[in-house]
């Protein structure tokens, strides 16, 4: 039997908002009341905190490996420009 709650976090995101929105608005047609929501909604917003703080590490992660290659090209080109260099003294 396939799992009824999302794998992928955008999709699991979503699902939740969801479920905790309809699960709000209809908790006597559910058989709840709103304390047995709030461990959901406190859940809720830790999740949201921290998927929150992972998209933007992941960002970060991103645009530092952009800089590590930018500058890794130019050092490159340094050096082979240095390298290169007829040398004053034969060896």
């Amino acid at each position: 039997m396939a799992d009824y709650i999302p794998g992928g976090d955008a999709a699991f995101n979503a699902w939740l908002d969801n479920f905790v929105t309809y699960a709000t608005a209809n908790l006597a047609n559910l058989g709840l009341v709103a304390g047995d929501l709030t461990p959901v909604t406190t859940a809720q917003t830790a999740w949201a905190t921290a998927l929150s703080a992972h998209v933007t590490a992941q960002q970060a992660a991103k645009s530092a490996t952009q800089q590590k290659n930018t500058d890794r090209v130019a050092v490159v080109s340094l050096v082979r420009a240095l390298v290169g260099r007829p040398c004053a003294t034969a060896l």
